[in-house]
C-alpha cells in the first residue's frame, strides 16, 4: 500500500477580511512554513455564504506510527495546529468507528486570531485531490449567474517548495482573476489549480460564451512560465462536476 494512502491530513482553515489576494497569500505562505504543508487552497468568499474576503486553508501530513490506533494518529497530528492556535486538546473529538472511517474533529467557534478567523480544523486519512469539483465566486464578489463560464486552468509548476510554488502562481492567478486557487505537492514538483467566474456578455449565447472564455484564458495564458496542462471550460458549474447518479 502506497504510505500516502495511510497518512492522515490535518487541514486548517482561516478567513481573513481582505479583498486583497496577496494578502491572502501571504497567510497561506506563512502557515505552509509553520505547519510544513503539503497543500494549499486559496478561495473568495462566497457573498451569500456569509464570510468576506479570503478563505485559506492549508493541509499537513503526519504518517502513523507502527501498532497506533487511527485515533491515536488523528489526536497526534492534530495536536501542532491545537497548540500554535492555543485550543484545548480535550475538545479535539474523534468521529466514527474503525468500521465505518474515522476523522477529528475541533469546533474553533470562529476563533480570532492575529488578523485571521479560525473556524474550522479538521484531521483524516488522505488529502485533498487538486482536481476535485468546486464552487467558484466572481473575482469581484458579485453573486453568480446561470450564464456565468467557469473556467478551470491546471498548471504544473516547476518546483516542490510549495512556499515558492505561491509566488509562482500569484501572476497567472492575477491575470485569469481567480477565486480559487489550489497548490499541492507529493514529494515532487506542484500541481496547481486556478478556477474563475467569467459573466456572459449582453446577448452572448452559451457557446459563443464558452468560446470566447476559452480564447481568453488561453491569451492570458501565453505568457506564463510554466507548463499549461489543461483548460477546461463549462457553463455555471466546474466543468470537473458531475451530476450525482
Amino acid at each position: 500500500m502506497d504510505l500516502r494512502e495511510t497518512e492522515v491530513v490535518t487541514r486548517i482553515s482561516v478567513n481573513i477580511d481582505t479583498d486583497d489576494f496577496a494578502a491572502a497569500a501571504a497567510l497561506g505562505e506563512r502557515f505552509i512554513g509553520e505547519f510544513e504543508a503539503t497543500e494549499l487552497e486559496i478561495c473568495r468568499a462566497d457573498p451569500e455564504g456569509g464570510w468576506k474576503g479570503y478563505l485559506v486553508s492549508v493541509g499537513y501530513r503526519t504518517p502513523p506510527a507502527d501498532d497506533e490506533e487511527l485515533a491515536g494518529t488523528l489526536h497526534r497530528a492534530a495536536l501542532p495546529a491545537l497548540f500554535q492556535f492555543g485550543l484545548n486538546a480535550e475538545f479535539f473529538e474523534i468521529h466514527g468507528t474503525p468500521e465505518t472511517g474515522q476523522y477529528g474533529s475541533y469546533d474553533a467557534y470562529d476563533t480570532q486570531a492575529d488578523g485571521f478567523t479560525l473556524y474550522s480544523l479538521m484531521a483524516a486519512v488522505g488529502g485533498t485531490d487538486p482536481r476535485e469539483p468546486a464552487y467558484v465566486t466572481r473575482h469581484d464578489f458579485t453573486p453568480r449567474a446561470e450564464t456565468d463560464v467557469i473556467s478551470r486552468v491546471h498548471l504544473y509548476v516547476p518546483t516542490g517548495d510549495l512556499r515558492l510554488a505561491v509566488g509562482l502562481c500569484g501572476r497567472p492567478a492575477t491575470d485569469l482573476s481567480a477565486s480559487l486557487v489550489r497548490i499541492s505537492t507529493d514529494a515532487g514538483p506542484c500541481e496547481a489549480v486556478l478556477l474563475s467566474a467569467f459573466p456572459a456578455l449582453a446577448g452572448e449565447s452559451g457557446e459563443e460564451a464558452l468560446s470566447r472564455v476559452t480564447n481568453e484564458v488561453t491569451d492570458r495564458l501565453s505568457g506564463v512560465s510554466m507548463s499549461v496542462r489543461a483548460i477546461h471550460t463549462g457553463l455555471d458549474d466546474d466543468p470537473f462536476y458531475t451530476e450525482p447518479g
